[in-house]
C-alpha cells in the first residue's frame, strides 16, 4: 500500500504544471504587439503632437522677444522619426532587419511626413527662421533623402547635413553636436529636435525637444 501511494503521489506531481524559478523577460512578440498598439491607437501621434506643440509655442515666444544675439534664428531637425516616419518600413521588417535592408527602405523615398513636425517647419520658414536637417543618414543617400523630403512637403530648407568623412563612424551624439557647433557660429539655434537622446546631446541649442521613439535606439 505504501508503495502504491508513493507511485500515485509521483504520478500526480508529474501532472502538475512545470514551475520555474527563472524570471523570464517580456516575450519579444508581446513587445512588438505593444509597439503596434501604441501606434495604431493614435497614442503615438498624440505624444508627438504634444511635443511639437510645445516646440512651436516656444519658437513663437522667442520670435516675439527677437533676442538672437545678433545672429539669424534657426532650428535643427533630425529626419527619421522626427520629420519623416519610417513606421511602415519597420512593420514590413517586423521591427528588425539588417542595416542594408533598413537603408534600402529609407532610400525608396516614400516615407510620409510627421505632420506636426511639418507644421513647425512651415511656420519657421514663413517667419524667416533657418531650418537645418542634421541626419544620421549617409552622404550617398542625399538624392533619395532630398526627393523624399520634398515629396513629403518640406520645401526650401537651408541645409541638409548627412554623414561623411570623419563623421562616418562617429557616434550620433558626437557627429550632431559637432555640426551644431559649426552652425552656431552664424546662427542662434533656438530649437534642436530629435527622437533620440543622441540627437540632443552636446549643447549648441537654446532648447531641445525629444519626440517619442520606442522602436529603436541610437547612441
Amino acid at each position: 500500500m505504501k508503495f502504491f501511494m508513493s507511485r500515485l503521489i509521483l504520478v500526480l506531481l508529474c501532472l502538475l504544471p512545470t514551475l520555474s524559478s527563472a524570471q523570464e523577460p517580456i516575450n519579444l512578440a508581446d513587445i512588438k504587439n505593444q509597439l503596434i498598439k501604441y501606434h495604431d491607437s493614435g497614442e503615438y501621434a498624440t505624444d508627438i503632437k504634444i511635443v511639437n506643440h510645445e516646440a512651436l509655442q516656444y519658437l513663437k515666444q522667442r520670435l516675439q522677444l527677437a533676442d538672437f544675439q545678433g545672429k539669424k534664428p534657426a532650428i535643427v531637425l533630425d529626419i527619421d522619426e522626427t520629420s519623416l516616419s519610417n513606421y511602415q518600413d519597420m512593420v514590413k521588417l517586423n521591427f528588425g532587419g539588417t542595416l542594408k535592408e533598413i537603408i534600402d527602405n529609407e532610400d525608396k523615398g516614400g516615407d510620409p511626413a510627421i505632420q506636426t513636425t511639418l507644421t513647425l517647419y512651415q511656420f519657421a520658414k514663413a517667419h524667416n527662421v533657418a531650418v537645418f536637417f542634421v541626419t544620421g543618414r549617409f552622404e550617398y543617400e542625399r538624392k533619395a533623402t532630398e526627393t523624399n523630403l520634398e515629396k513629403a512637403g518640406y520645401k526650401h530648407w537651408d541645409k541638409l547635413v548627412l554623414r561623411e568623412g570623419k563623421y562616418t563612424h562617429a557616434t550620433a551624439a558626437e557627429y550632431k553636436a559637432a555640426i551644431r557647433k559649426q552652425l552656431a557660429a552664424n546662427y542662434d539655434i533656438v530649437i534642436n529636435m530629435g527622437d533620440q537622446y543622441s540627437d540632443l546631446a552636446g549643447g549648441y541649442a537654446d532648447k531641445t525637444f525629444k519626440l517619442p521613439n520606442p522602436y529603436y535606439f541610437i547612441p
